[in-house]
């Protein structure tokens, strides 16, 4: 990573505690008599309840109490704008993830219980979960009381649209969409509620991104003034906006029981729960209209998007407003009309996310942007180079642009510069003439961004600061720490302000009993006003302190001092000046406050919702992002190579925080733009947990160059602006155009799964292949192991007498048995053999290799014989989950498990692998391909432990090895499909050895029979090829052909076998003429 803005690195200020694990989250506190909490969430995604029946949950030992609706004290229904969201619902379900019960428990697992065992009764309604179905007239309204189901709607409007498309000689008309998003932090949602145990007011603390917010809808909820509510944040693990809703929910729902109990209540989210319960980005569906003329001049354009709100409003008209101001990007156009239309569904709700309604909008008209080059036959740069605004120049909404530096080509220029953009475009385009398996591409995108909340709602900030007698100062601001830096950035703000060191500065969080409301810490504010309410403060005090020492240093201007260094100087006059903490010293002592409230107000801007016209922002933000890429046209794998990131934030207070935000930025974009495929079907969360909702991994990400453009800008702290959510609408967009330009054929629906680009749109799987084998009745409401015990025998005797009880299982990593364990419901009896030394041991035995059962892939892995003889198991293994997850599973798991997509067992199938079976009576020895009888079936009896893996020696000499996997990212997989070989050829090139063995495609791994017999005793020509192709089809498509997953898994692995024989060809054939 390279970056122009990079000083000496700075340390942040909260980064030791998190490193060591000194920092406290909302999960790590614990209270005196402290209960446990959780929801009882909806069965079904729409309908009404009929009945609710608490008993058998109420006699579970431990209940303290249950929750209905019928149980709140004041107003049961809240919302940020529309007032639509019931924390605990009356008797209609509009989602999913809608809570009709709250427990409260001496213990977390009897909380859990309770939840299992409330029962109620429903009346279905047939989800809604289409924005377009929605908004038809005979719609069932989700919300009655609205009269329809639109939960907002904005337009802007400038021009006259349609003079200007008359006047254009090229018209283009282009739809686009993408999916949710889910916000994916770090901490699930955490809430500590108690009763402050003097004044008996309510404080509430966890991880909570708004604590005013929190604090109000709380005291509506509760009926209580809010003064009577204290809110003290814990620290944060990761928002992105989503912990501006589901915590003001949760919060209401924690107080609630610890009114009614008078005890401390914490809850805290299993990942499950947050993904079911929490926000998520919008899905739009997007429709462009675009008029230029001959020279590439935008002379109109017409967006109208529909935004799925789902079952609630929350922030949906601010993130419509923004869109509907942005849609159209940073470009001069003359004639715009732009609709956006929020749309009440049976889905989950949307709301605030990192971008805020711009990662949409810039995806579509970034995509459009090249679509348009491509027409007029220009290249991407010069059609933004063409239309991008410039300084005085109307924005869309009418806005004039001269009161901070209009920088859209300025990045534009540096980005392009330094990605060697036109050489590379060329030079990808050259490789792709040439053929081959991968296709390159490059694309980029540009965008602007106003910055804070905008004319839509409140934009003020305030901030505490107060310097000691020993010149030390403390700080605190109403914008809260998340987790992206701010109280380092904050810091360096107030040290820059009055001239002293970084460690001079101690941040601290306060509590919304002493601060005021400065709003949430989103739409790229933090720096911006938060820093602007800290030198609001810094120059009040720094001006009294002037005043008590002003004479002694020949001025009591402010303007006429610099603060640096530990000094006061004069200026005009650097040889009059004084030590700062003598000034401060002498401040105290003249009677003088040291202490101050900071209020940042911004400038005036303003917005006319019925004209669609104003100023919605009182500065904006430029920024352009260049993406390489590489796909592979057999498969739809695409990697990314490189993005360059040129971003003008004003000025770049932080380095080390700036490349971080851009860094993370660029990776929940790819995210967005590859990966993230939230499965909602029927109004049901399908993705539960990050094993179905794929985040990427430090592997996907590559080198990234990033530049920090400066134009300092006159209405921020130190000229700064933001960083926060520029840096993550550009990736998806800059992705799309690389892949679209590298395989020469326009997408337009993100994300760009496997499938996806294969087959032009996304498969949903039905079940996970988890699910299959636990019982489907009483789905636990807390995912979790229940009633768990575990012996560790000490000897591989003792191991199978407690074996041949009823009811018991074996683990050794548990990568597989823990999972599968949280889904079930009866008691789990555990034997761990992951100790047993005579089941971790690698042996040679008579020229075979024996490898015990419960050694673990790492081991396999870096095993010099296994590698040396056995390659493809030593590769196969390494693409096992992480690390982390090697360091645990063992071989002897992963083929107990019997899964399809399991990774050792097609390269142990090829190597003609046995395995040892043993009970407290018998031993048995049988071919892996025997064991495995189909999809998590083998045949191994309940009393019988695996205790080996038996392999041969290798056919000598040893044949060429191939082994191709297929994941959708490049660690943490879980196999698409994948297909090893092992083959030979005489002297005269004619085949005489030849396996294959599949992954994750047929029922179980197998020795692909047929296309060996094709193969052997033939020369590995493209004729030979083909036939085997075809005899491939015919079989696949006999064994799979109406498998939801065929139509994408097919046509791929007959294309994954072609490239691996003629791989096998070239190598083959080129070491016989060596």
């Amino acid at each position: 990573m390279s970056a122009s803005c990079t000083t000496t690195t700075i340390r942040r200020v909260d980064g030791l505690a998190k490193v060591t694990g000194t920092a406290i989250y909302g999960n790590d506190m614990s209270l005196p008599s402290m209960l446990y909490g959780v929801c009882r969430y909806a069965d079904i995604a729409a309908g009404k309840i009929e009945h609710i029946d608490l008993t058998e949950a109420l006699n579970i030992d431990g209940v303290v109490k249950i929750a209905t609706y019928q149980d709140i004290p004041g107003e049961p229904v809240v919302g940020v704008i529309v007032k639509d969201y019931l924390p605990i619902v009356k008797d209609e379900v509009v989602f999913h993830g809608d809570v009709i019960a709250v427990i409260a428990a001496e213990t977390y697992e009897a909380a859990c219980l309770a939840a299992d065992k409330i029962q109620i009764s429903y009346t279905p309604y047939t989800p809604i979960t289409d924005v377009e179905q929605a908004l038809k007239d005979d719609a069932r309204l989700i919300h009655p009381e609205r009269g329809n189901n639109i939960a907002a709607h904005h337009h802007t409007i400038k021009g006259d649209i349609d003079a200007g498309f008359a006047s254009s000689a090229h018209i283009l008309e282009r739809e686009y969409e993408v999916g949710f998003q889910e916000h994916a932090y770090i901490e699930p949602e955490v809430v500590l509620t108690w009763l402050d145990p003097t004044e008996r007011h309510l404080i509430i603390s966890g991880s909570i991104q708004n604590p005013h917010r929190v604090r109000s809808f709380v005291a509506k909820f509760m009926g209580c003034p809010q003064g009577h509510i204290n809110i003290k944040r814990a620290v944060m693990g990761g928002s992105f906006g989503g912990k501006d809703d589901i915590i003001d929910h949760l919060a209401c729902r924690s107080a609630l029981l610890t009114t009614l109990t008078g005890r401390p209540v914490k809850f805290c989210y299993t990942r499950e729960h947050s993904i079911l319960e929490s926000c998520k980005r919008h899905p739009y569906k997007m429709k462009y209209k675009v008029g230029v003329d001959n020279h590439g001049q935008i002379q109109a354009m017409k967006i109208d998007i529909l935004a799925d709100s789902g079952g609630y409003a929350a922030s949906t008209p601010f993130v419509t407003w923004r869109s509907s101001v942005q849609a159209a990007g940073p470009y001069r156009i003359p004639n715009v009309r732009i609709d956006v239309t929020g749309v009440y569904t049976n889905n989950s709700y949307t709301s605030a996310m990192r971008g805020f309604g711009s990662p949409q909008v810039v995806y579509a008209n970034e995509s459009l942007m090249d679509e348009i080059a491509e027409h007029l036959q220009i290249s991407p740069v010069e059609i933004r180079q063409i239309n991008a605004l410039q300084q005085g120049d109307a924005s869309v909404t009418g806005q004039i642009f001269d009161k901070h530096t209009v920088s859209a080509q300025e990045v534009l220029n540096r980005a392009v510069e330094a990605a060697d953009f036109n050489n590379k475009r060329q030079h990808y385009a050259e490789l792709n003439r040439q053929g081959g398996v991968y296709r390159y591409g490059i694309g980029l995108a540009l965008s602007y961004r106003g910055c804070s909340i905008g004319a839509e709602g409140v934009d003020t900030s305030t901030a505490l600061v107060q310097v000691n007698e020993d010149g030390s100062i403390n700080i605190a601001t109403s914008v809260s720490e998340n987790g992206q830096g701010l109280q380092t950035t904050m810091s360096l703000i107030a040290a820059e302000a009055f001239g002293v060191p970084l460690a001079e500065i101690m941040f601290s969080e306060p509590p919304t009993s002493v601060i005021g409301d400065g709003g949430s810490t989103a739409a790229t504010r933090g720096t911006l006003v938060g820093g602007g309410a800290i030198l609001d403060a810094a120059m009040k005090i720094k001006q009294r302190i002037l005043g008590v020492v002003g004479e002694l240093i020949g001025t009591r201007e402010l303007a006429d001092t610099l603060w640096q260094d530990g000094l006061i100087i004069n200026k005009h006059d650097p040889s009059q000046f004084i030590d700062f903490k003598t000034a401060v010293n002498k401040t105290k002592w003249a009677s003088v406050s040291l202490t101050e409230c900071g209020w940042f107000v911004p400038p005036p801007i303003h917005w006319d919702e019925e004209k669609g016209t104003g100023s919605p922002y009182f500065t904006w933000v430029y920024g352009c992002q260049i993406a390489e890429t590489r796909v592979n046209v057999s498969t739809g794998k695409t990697d990314l190579l490189h993005v360059t990131a040129a971003h003008d934030v004003g000025h770049v207070i932080n380095p080390v925080g700036f490349n971080g935000q851009v860094s993370g930025g660029i990776a929940q974009g790819f995210g967005y733009a590859l990966l993230e495929d939230f499965n909602i079907e029927n109004g049901k969360v399908k993705s539960e947990n990050f094993d179905t909702y794929l985040l990427p991994t430090i592997k996907d990400i590559p080198e990234i160059t990033i530049i920090g453009v400066e134009n300092p800008d006159q209405a921020g702290p130190l000229g700064a602006k933001g960083i926060g959510e520029p840096a993550t609408e550009l990736a998806a967009a800059a992705i799309n155009n690389a892949l679209s330009f590298a395989l020469q054929t326009r997408f337009n629906k993100l994300p760009l799964t496997l499938e996806q680009v294969i087959l032009g749109y996304n498969l949903k799987k039905p079940a996970r292949q988890s699910e299959l084998m636990v019982e489907t009745s009483n789905k636990k409401q807390v995912l979790r192991l229940t009633d768990v015990s575990v012996t560790r025998p000490k000897t591989l005797s003792e191991a199978l007498d407690l074996l041949a009880q009823d009811d018991v299982s074996v683990i050794a990593g548990g990568t597989d048995v823990i999972v599968q364990g949280r889904l079930q419901t009866k008691p789990m009896h555990l034997i761990d053999i992951s100790r047993l030394s005579e089941l971790t041991q690698i042996v040679e035995n008579n020229g075979c290799l024996e490898i015990g059962a419960a050694t673990t892939f790492n081991r396999i892995v870096e095993h010099e014989i296994v590698r040396t003889r056995y390659p493809l198991l030593a590769q196969a293994c390494k693409t096992v989950g992480s690390n982390q997850i090697r360091n645990r599973a063992t071989i002897g798991g992963n083929m107990v498990n019997a899964a399809p997509c399991g990774d050792s067992l097609p390269p142990a199938i090829i190597y003609d692998a046995e395995i040892e079976l043993q009970s407290r009576d018998s031993t048995r020895r049988m071919p892996l391909c025997e064991f495995l009888q189909a999809g998590y079936k083998t045949q191994r009896r309940p009393d019988e432990l695996m205790t080996k893996v038996i392999l041969p020696a290798p056919p000598q000499p040893i044949p060429h090895a191939f082994y191709h996997q297929l994941g959708r990212r490049n660690a943490l997989n879980i196999t698409r499909q994948s297909l090893t070989c092992l083959i030979a050829c005489d002297s005269t090139g004619v085949l005489n050895y030849c396996r294959l063995v599949d992954g994750a495609l047929f029922s179980k791994p197998q020795r692909l029979l047929d296309i060996e017999r094709c193969l052997l005793g033939h020369h590995l020509t493209l004729e030979t090829i083909n036939a085997a192709s075809q005899q491939l089809e015919k079989l696949i498509y006999a064994a799979i052909g109406k498998r939801w997953s065929a139509a994408y898994k097919q046509p791929v692995f007959i294309s994954m076998f072609r490239d691996m024989m003629m791989e096998a060809q070239t190598s083959l054939y080129q070491s016989e003429q060596a």
